[in-house]
């Protein structure tokens, strides 16, 4: 039981313990909607740069009945590097900055906050992951993790990943209008084998079309049930969660504004979680100069006798191919034109 309490409190050190999110709020008034909808897309020029601010905090309520209450809060920059070279999608690189952790542990519980909480900062300061994300907002590739790496940084950095997740939300293509829906699956990992499998079904309604005071904005209501299994040679051990979600997409700009989310987490046997994130996203005026995706790399060298030379063709040599061995003649006899054997 105490290395399974352990584990849920490190996990916990990416994520917790701020006073309650408090987002600012905004003014909203209602605009007409066009007769031929609102098209929701990305801007994925390259070079474009996104800044966030993340909020989150939770209570967490044990079995037994004790709570506590944690969160975390940070920055992340987005910049976007251009089509991925695999062409899977765009090349998104993130990275963190002003982490601020403030965590609670059980009375007597064995392990220093300050310490744990120190490291976590060191660890997730100056992070940079990149990842890929398709023309719809769906993250199609995100950067698996070491089975090697400590326990303690491998929950950290994947907490830091999935929140990665808010920065996009999956669109249709097609014009919406109020009270349009439509559904998205997505998994992560690999069922039924070890190490971490994640499946998420969301469902996403347009509420409306309003002015924040700066922006025309569209505004969603999206629904959410995210099952996630831990796989170990012990056994496998299943984790839900309930989300609801208000976002604000700016769909002239092109960009997703703020995300307010609260989610219900069901760990049996442990703990039910109580958390609530804010994201709230701003846009660059012009993009930055980013570094490009890298470019998969050909082979220069066209020699097949070169000795690094890779590719399909046979080594001749200059002086040309060897002379073929003479045929056998009649026993006894030597080829026409040929020295006799021997």
């Amino acid at each position: 039981m105490f290395p399974r309490m352990l584990r849920r409190l490190l996990i916990a050190v990416a994520l917790l313990s701020l006073a309650p999110a408090c987002g600012d709020k905004q003014n909203l008034q209602k605009i007409n909607a066009p007769a031929a909808g609102v098209s929701l897309s990305y801007d994925f020029t390259p070079g474009q740069l996104y800044t966030g601010h993340v909020i989150q905090s939770e209570t967490i309520q044990g079995t037994s009945g004790g709570k506590l209450s944690r969160g975390f809060t940070f920055d992340v920059t987005l910049a976007v590097r251009g089509p991925a070279p695999d062409g899977s999608g765009t090349l998104v690189t993130a990275r963190y900055s002003a982490i601020d952790i403030r965590w609670g542990l059980p009375p007597g519980f064995p392990v220093s906050v300050a310490e744990v909480v120190e490291k976590a900062k060191e660890q997730l300061k100056g992070l940079e992951v990149d990842f890929t994300v398709d023309e719809a907002g769906k993250v199609v590739k995100m950067p698996e993790l070491p089975e090697e790496m400590e326990p303690q940084l491998r929950f950290l950095v994947q907490e830091a990943l999935d929140t990665l997740e808010t920065a996009f939300l999956s669109v249709p293509a097609r014009p919406l209008k109020p009270g349009d829906t439509w559904k998205d699956e997505k998994t992560r990992g690999r069922k039924g084998k070890l190490g971490r499998f994640l499946a998420t079904e969301t469902t996403t309604k347009i509420e409306g079309f309003y002015n924040n005071g700066s922006d025309d904005v569209t505004k969603l209501q999206i629904s959410e049930t995210e099952t996630e299994v831990v796989t170990a040679k012990t056994g496998a051990h299943e984790v839900k969660k309930e989300k609801q979600t208000d976002a604000l997409f700016a769909h002239a700009k092109k960009y997703l504004v703020t995300l307010n989310r609260e989610t219900t987490t069901f760990d049996p046997g442990v703990s039910t979680t109580f958390a609530n994130l804010e994201v709230r996203w701003t846009k660059s005026a012009t993009p930055g100069n980013v570094a490009p995706p890298p470019v998969q790399k050909t082979q220069a060298i066209d020699d097949p006798c070169h000795p690094d030379y890779v590719g399909g063709e046979d080594c001749v040599p200059a002086n040309g191919p060897p002379e073929p061995a003479p045929p056998a003649g009649p026993a006894g006899e030597a080829t026409p034109n040929k020295p006799p054997a021997g």
